[in-house]
């Protein structure tokens, strides 16, 4: 694992030292403008919508900056894990990372609540959540070098199992299922289920031997994966909704001429807004496939009794983390 890791530092520092030779040493144009490189990872596949939306990113970028910033786009595993990709912006090896809760969190911990059960009412309200909060996010992420733009809905997560429909909360009692970090953990636990963590890369093997019955996640990520060859049962829970901002290095964006600067960030919110549509159609034909292929899809009776089983541990659990958790939840909470 040391190994592959120390390759992929030797791979990016050849093509940071390349990128540097191009900016430093004569990558002025015709007219006498400065160039500027920028280069883009995400920890997720480039056939995704948030992938597809960071190309176009790119493209906008060149071409509204008539051509005066460059720049080079990463995909999954190229260049490291999201925790690599993360340090990489935040240590100055990189200058744009996608991510939010699951990746910024680590630096501030509160940024876990942007994937806390049932904050967003919809995919309309998720939007105008990440758009009201992009400054506060910049502002809490300024002192470990991260500006915020152009926030992403990676669509509603819903729960797959083996075994039955969830049509109530107490159809989880007993159900061993999946959860990545302890915020779904204690979800699980306080809707009844027995709730473990297995990193994604085990999940089918994990629904293959038993040692889940189920998970949650986005109907096209529950299809990409193809989980759905070993669990039938999909229940439309709508309980968590991820997404991710561009997280920018700051040091570098600071530094670009102020018109530059603007560009970027339009760029980003272009983009953005393009992502959040196309997830909704992604989401829907996922759905649809989901069930030509043979998954039992229900809704739930009443959505309003997981949130009423779900809202003693939410308060405990925020007032549990101090005044900082519970100012960005009271923020978030407080959007229309």
């Amino acid at each position: 694992m040391q190994k592959a890791r120390a390759s992929r530092i030797l791979a990016f520092a050849a093509i940071a030292a390349t990128a540097a030779l191009l900016v430093g040493a004569g990558s002025c144009r015709r007219s006498g403008e400065k160039t500027y490189r920028m280069r883009v990872t995400t920890p997720l596949a480039s056939h995704g919508t948030v992938g597809k939306a960071m190309a176009r990113f790119c493209e906008l970028v060149e071409a509204k900056s008539g051509g005066r910033i460059r720049t080079e786009a990463f995909y999954i595993g190229e260049l490291g894990n999201q925790r690599e990709l993360v340090e990489m912006v935040h240590d100055g090896s990189l200058e744009m990372v996608t991510t939010l809760a699951s990746g910024t969190a680590r630096y501030v911990p509160q940024l876990a609540l942007f994937e806390y059960p049932y904050v967003y009412k919809d995919e309309a309200h998720q939007v105008r959540v990440l758009d009201a909060m992009e400054g506060e996010v910049s502002r809490l992420l300024a002192a470990h070098n991260f500006v915020a733009v152009g926030g992403q809905g990676m669509g509603f997560r819903h729960m797959l199992n083996k075994t039955r429909p969830i049509v109530q909360p107490g159809d989880l009692k007993g159900l061993k299922m999946r959860g990545p970090n302890p915020i779904y953990v204690g979800m699980f636990k306080a809707l009844g289920a027995n709730a473990t963590t297995t990193d994604w890369s085990e999940v089918y093997s994990a629904l293959q031997t038993g040692v889940i019955d189920g998970l949650e996640a986005s109907p096209d990520m529950l299809l990409s994966m193809r989980f759905n060859e070993q669990a039938k049962f999909l229940s439309k829970t709508s309980h968590i909704a991820a997404c991710v901002y561009y997280m920018f290095r700051k040091d570098w964006l600071e530094a670009l001429p102020a018109d530059l600067q603007e560009v970027v960030k339009e760029c980003a919110r272009e983009a953005a807004a393009w992502q959040n549509a196309l997830d909704l159609e992604v989401q829907a034909e996922a759905l649809k496939t989901l069930e030509a292929e043979g998954v039992k899809i229900n809704p739930v009776a009443d959505v309003e009794d997981f949130k009423k089983q779900l809202a003693k541990w939410k308060a405990e659990y925020v007032e549990s983390q101090g005044p900082a958790w519970r100012d960005l939840y009271t923020r978030i909470n407080a959007v229309e």
